[in-house]
């Protein structure tokens, strides 16, 4: 093939691919053209979380966030005009939203993705003030009508502040929340503790009450917890079955090394014996030879 043929060849295939590729871009153009002045037709809100615990924030609110961010309808608006970060930042403010991302499909639909805090508990201090505590021991504000799943505890004197959590000193809030997280991240415990509270008086014990029997259980501070939820498991697991569901009116588990129990009828007797201390720790050391039922 001569010079002058691989010349005149290079010349059209280069022609070939500049044409291709103009009427690529320009498709690209009128796409995105026709794309940034459609209107957005619907708004899709999906909040992550346990539908069976309840979400800290409703579609509607939502809505009504972006609503007002933006100044307008959202679904009346021109998707141009519309200013995305924005509306991610004013949604990302809210206390009660971990993050939220927002974008456009296909069909020119604007999809809401909300992640939601993860509440550990709901407290009800005693100025009657209410909110809950997240996972990160931030604060969480409460709204009417809709809430979340969670234990709730009570008798907090300490003022919440978020600096408590990075300090050692001592403070009953955050002693029961690092008791309430804990049981947040366990699926037995999760399912058993509904309620606690600190005692009112000068030990100010915190008291944890189950959604089963009508014990109480008496766990005194966060110190040794994971021994302490280890005999409790080990108790409802293998030794409440045998022992009776309602027996007991008190437990206490303040020491990590040893499990007592008040009775809810000291009449009532037990192999014609008084059930007291001794039988419920005898029954402990023996289901505990038996660890292996409490693992996951």
């Amino acid at each position: 093939m001569s010079g002058s043929k691989i010349r005149w060849k290079r010349v059209r295939d280069t022609i070939i691919w500049m044409s291709l590729l103009a009427g690529i871009s320009a498709l690209l153009f009128y796409s995105v053209q026709r794309k940034s002045h459609a209107i957005v037709k619907t708004l899709v809100v999906s909040i992550e979380g346990d539908e069976k615990k309840g979400h800290l924030i409703s579609e509607k609110e939502v809505m009504q966030i972006l609503t007002l961010a933006a100044g307008k309808t959202i679904t009346t608006s021109n998707i141009s005009t519309l200013n995305l970060r924005l509306l991610e930042a004013k949604l990302n403010k809210d206390k009660r939203i971990e993050r939220a991302d927002l974008y456009f499909d296909s069909k020119s639909r604007l999809n809401v993705r909300i992640v939601q805090k993860k509440p550990v508990m709901r407290v009800i201090d005693e100025a009657g003030l209410e909110y809950y505590l997240d996972e990160n021991a931030k604060q969480v504000p409460i709204a009417k009508g809709i809430g979340v799943r969670v234990p709730v505890v009570t008798g907090i004197r300490d003022t919440f502040n978020s600096k408590m959590f990075l300090t050692n000193t001592p403070s009953k809030l955050k002693e029961i929340f690092n008791i309430m997280k804990y049981i947040s991240q366990d699926e037995f415990l999760s399912a058993l503790i509904e309620q606690a509270y600190v005692e009112s008086d000068s030990v100010g014990d915190i008291v944890l009450i189950p959604k089963i029997g009508r014990e109480k259980l008496i766990f005194g501070d966060d110190r040794d917890m994971v021994e302490k939820f280890t005999k409790l498991k080990i108790f409802y697991r293998d030794g409440m079955p045998k022992l009776g569901w309602s027996r007991y009116k008190t437990l206490n588990l303040k020491y990590a090394n040893q499990v007592s129990g008040m009775l809810a009828n000291p009449e009532t007797a037990f192999n014609n014996k008084p059930a007291l201390r001794d039988s419920l720790q005898a029954a402990l050391i023996t289901i505990t030879n038996n660890r292996e039922s409490i693992h996951h």
